[in-house]
């Protein structure tokens, strides 16, 4: 007797951050490169699943943070490592989304935010190692997504720019 295939379902959500810093005179000084980020536990739970769930406790994105560690984000997260709290947190004025044109090409949201150093650094500079995604509210302890990267100095001329994707695909076999 021939064994059934059983047929398969998957989705995945993931993540993408691109950092840039700019001189005033939009020279870029150092670039990430696009790096994958991680969802730790609380924030797939937070942001899809009560999403999804229609629940009273889900999250939806607002805020874009950086952060000075190079640290790891873990998979029990609910915060940067390093956060610098409010002084290095954008409200996301700009998301674009796009479409898929078939069932494994996947879905993106695009998140943008420009961080003026002059309104963020004090006279001594900062060090920059880690960006992530928080809820709608300034609230602490809301982290949907994040990872790091190596470190850099930002000087109180700069400016940074960044680019943040989620991806979401969904397959079948």
């Amino acid at each position: 007797m021939k064994k059934r295939k059983v047929p398969k379902a998957g989705m995945a959500i993931d993540g993408f951050y691109r950092v840039n810093i700019t001189d005033p005179d939009g020279t870029v000084k150092g670039d990430t490169g696009w790096k994958h980020n991680l969802i730790p536990s609380a924030g797939l739970t937070n942001y899809i699943t009560y999403l999804f769930a229609g629940s009273a406790g889900s999250s939806r994105v607002g805020f874009m943070q950086l952060g000075s560690s190079a640290s790891s984000l873990a998979s029990s997260a609910s915060i940067l490592p390093g956060e610098y709290g409010r002084s290095l947190m954008a409200s996301l004025g700009s998301s674009q989304v796009t479409t898929r044109a078939n069932s494994t090409a996947g879905d993106t949201v695009r998140f943008l935010a420009t961080f003026v150093s002059n309104s963020i650094v004090s006279a001594t500079n900062q060090t920059i190692a880690c960006i992530g995604l928080y809820a709608g509210t300034a609230a602490a302890n809301s982290i949907m997504c994040g990872g790091s990267f190596t470190a850099s100095t930002l000087g109180n001329s700069q400016a940074i720019n960044c680019s943040y994707d989620l991806v979401f695909t969904a397959s079948t076999s």
